[in-house]
């Protein structure tokens, strides 16, 4: 079986389209099929799919050269904020079958199969029709090989630690106005900062940084899984990471960066699994942040959080990709 996996990552729109499918590859890996890796990307984005077989490629500009490496492949899986819809009917037309990884209704794609892990995403309002599938829900969040089946973490009664993750760029500037917020009102935690390779704000970082902070700069996702496991609850965007939190159990306090964070986060705050201080412009978030930081130092609440997260397990890309290879999407 030949698969392409297409996507885009750059610093100044972020990278989670990488590693999210990234988690995709490794699962076709398991499977014993070596997808192509066709990535849109910077140098800094090739940093996040190691071990790929990657072409690092601007397809949306060389479409011709783009459409002659998947000529006759048996499955695409595109994952692009960028992306026309006329590139997306060339890929349809040029491969067996075309996989969309969605979050928000962003086109109305081609004939194929649409696949949203969004938390809540089988009550959107997707088109049912013959010409689509649809692969919906927590059930098919892609996350990292690290976090397939991994067991939930144990709540502590006090809280002594927090992890601060914002992605691998920080584009809002968000991490030193947490780390300042955290130094001043709650200065015993020890504070475990995440700084991607895209981060342009490390010296502010550090200059707010105290006795307790400790930096941790471009972790793999076996570092994160284990940062994670070591913090007593994080302050997060509300992308990939969120998943990965989730799916381990980590009490969250949620901060949205970008608007297509919003369906995600509303699901994940109306349901009780993670709070939420606000949008990163929001006048009052920080206000908000220092009193979701005392809710949940509260051990009652982390704890029911945790309990709350069980619904997660970390096999979304081993889902998709099963049914993907059972199926060959002739009678999905």
């Amino acid at each position: 079986m030949k698969v392409a996996i297409i996507t885009e990552g750059f610093q100044r729109t972020g990278y989670g389209h990488l590693t999210r499918c990234l988690s995709i590859y490794q699962a076709f890996e398991e499977k014993n099929i070596t997808p192509l890796y066709i990535a849109n990307c910077d140098e800094e984005g090739k940093n996040f799919i190691p071990n790929t077989n990657l072409l690092q490629l601007n397809w949306l500009e060389n479409v011709d050269e783009f459409l002659s490496k998947i000529k006759g492949y048996d499955i695409a899986v595109i994952d692009s904020y960028l992306a026309p819809l006329e590139i997306y009917e060339k890929i349809y037309r040029t491969v067996k079958k075309a996989v969309y990884i969605d979050d928000y209704l962003r086109l109305n794609y081609p004939p194929g199969v649409i696949v949203n892990g969004t938390v809540g995403a089988e009550s959107l309002p997707y088109k049912k029709d013959d010409e689509h599938d649809y692969l919906l829900g927590i059930k098919y969040i892609p996350l990292r090989k690290e976090f397939w089946d991994v067991p939930k973490i144990q709540i502590k009664r006090d809280a002594r630690s927090v992890l601060i993750t914002f992605g691998g760029v920080d584009m809002r500037n968000i991490t030193p106005k947490v780390l300042k917020l955290i130094n001043d009102n709650f200065p015993y935690l020890v504070k475990n900062v995440v700084i991607g390779k895209g981060f342009e704000n490390t010296d502010e970082i550090k200059s707010v940084a105290d006795k307790n902070t400790h930096c941790f700069y471009f972790p793999d996702g076996e570092q994160m899984k284990r940062l994670m496991l070591e913090s007593d609850f994080a302050i997060s965007a509300g992308g990939q990471t969120l998943n990965e939190l989730a799916t381990l159990g980590l009490p969250t306090i949620m901060v949205q960066i970008a608007d297509n964070q919003i369906n995600n986060i509303k699901y994940y705050k109306n349901n009780k699994l993670a709070l939420f201080a606000g949008k990163h412009d929001d006048s009052d978030l920080f206000d908000n942040l220092k009193n979701e930081i005392n809710m949940v130092l509260r051990y009652s609440l982390r704890k029911k959080l945790r309990q709350n997260n069980k619904i997660f397990n970390g096999l979304g890309a081993k889902n998709i990709t099963d049914i993907l290879v059972k199926k060959k999407y002739n009678n999905l």
